[in-house]
């Protein structure tokens, strides 16, 4: 009998492939092939979670056992594996993700750490996460975990259990932040590098709300909100999300000044009254008193003759400014009022401002009063809303007699209009 040749290597000829292993082959191929040739045709995937069944997911999908059976060569339909991925058919061409849910990181957690806690298999919180399971988490870290396994309250990050922010404010607008927790917590926030004060809204402590002033000037874009605690392990947590500023629409104004005050435009003049005013509202003191809607501090038949905000130009110098109050146009004489309960932070003349009176509302949130030609409060005095606070007047730098109304939060000029129709903390 004779032999087939040696190859020049001195390897024998391999054996014949059997039926079986080419249909394995081919069958891989296919698989490797499959996504990408069907994805035109509504193809998604879906990885297999502890406690899934192929009929709930071809219920959870719209499909029938059968099409997934066909489609993913399944011999048996019993027998599918926790993270074994599915082509679904008709998935509109986007992957069938899984739906998730977000739990945070304890100190010191690691992938693994939280498979064990919440009982799940640590190799699909790789999948789902992209981390291996060994790598250590920040502690607050979102995790994702399969929605119907998360935990029965969804944790922000230890105990705080919801945060509350709007995810856009208008320049010269206030949104509000609101931190629930399951205990009470000593909070600190910081608004685009500016720090915000809580108030407690409950009886319990366990919610706490802080005003988020945007500036006039400020975007439009995205700027960082970060909240921050402490645990009881003494480890510092961090949240941080993103607040849209948007336009604020606001229009342009030229102003003409009298030449007996345009001395008062002095760039040296301005900034030390800025100076003075601003140590003022610089100050948070421990107790809002002011929490629901302003008054009026002027009578309803003086109406707006310069909007907050609006961009000015004085003695047609560059709009490099904006007006930071609301203007009513009245007579000298006529009366002012607080809008709120407060303790009078200051009351004299100033030479930009005129006779000025700034009250303090708390939690640094401040009120300003300009141009007036009498001043009826001392610093210390202690005001209800309507109390008498002086008398308008043509003070200062001023074209006409009229009250200049100011509301600063956190040192932070914004519109007080806002809170005439809403209350200051809901």
């Amino acid at each position: 009998m004779s032999e087939r040749p040696i190859g020049a290597l001195g390897r024998r000829p391999a054996p014949a492939i059997t039926i079986a292993a080419l249909l394995l082959l081919v069958g891989l191929l296919w698989g490797l092939a499959a996504p990408r040739a069907l994805a035109q045709d509504g193809v998604g995937s879906y990885t297999v979670v502890s406690g899934d069944t192929l009929s709930a997911i071809a219920q959870r999908f719209g499909v029938t056992v059968e099409a997934l059976v066909q489609l993913n060569g399944i011999s048996d339909p019993s027998l599918i594996r926790v993270g074994q991925v599915l082509l679904i058919p008709g998935a509109s061409g986007s992957l069938a993700q899984i739906p998730t849910a977000q739990v945070q990181a304890l100190p010191g957690d690691s992938l693994l750490d939280v498979a064990q806690r919440y009982g799940q298999d640590a190799t699909l919180l790789t999948s789902l996460n992209g981390l291996s399971t060994t790598a250590r988490l920040f502690p607050g870290q979102p995790v994702q975990l399969p929605a119907d396994q998360a935990p029965p309250r969804p944790l922000l990050f230890g105990a705080i259990e919801r945060i509350d922010a709007p995810a856009q404010i208008v320049q010269g607008r206030t949104g509000r932040l609101t931190v629930h927790s399951a205990r009470p917590l000593v909070l600190s926030a910081n608004w685009n590098g500016a720090p915000l004060a809580f108030v407690p809204t409950n009886d319990e402590g366990a919610q706490q709300t802080a005003l988020v002033p945007a500036p006039a000037l400020l975007g439009p874009g995205a700027f960082p909100l970060t909240v921050t605690y402490t645990a009881n392990n003494g480890v510092n947590l961090h949240h941080q999300r993103m607040i849209v500023v948007a336009d604020g629409g606001y229009e342009r104004q030229v102003i003409q000044l009298p030449p007996d005050r345009a001395t008062l435009l002095d760039p040296a003049l301005v900034t030390a009254e800025e100076q003075k005013v601003a140590q003022v509202w610089a100050q948070t003191g421990p107790t809002l008193w002011a929490r629901g809607r302003f008054l009026r501090p002027i009578a309803e038949q003086y109406q707006t003759t310069s909007p907050f905000g609006i961009r000015r130009s004085y003695n047609g110098g560059p709009f490099s400014s904006y007006h930071a109050g609301q203007d009513f146009g009245a007579p000298v004489g006529v009366t002012v009022t607080a809008p709120a309960d407060a303790v009078v932070a200051l009351a004299e003349p100033l030479q930009v401002r005129g006779n000025a009176v700034i009250l303090d509302h708390g939690r640094g949130v401040f009120t300003g009063y300009w141009h007036l030609s009498e001043l009826f409060v001392a610093p210390g005095q202690a005001v209800a809303a309507g109390d008498l606070i002086g008398l308008v007047g043509n003070t200062g730098l001023s074209t006409g007699a009229h009250l200049h109304w100011e509301l600063r939060i956190f040192g932070i000029a914004v519109d007080p209009m806002q809170f005439l129709s809403e209350p200051l903390l809901e």
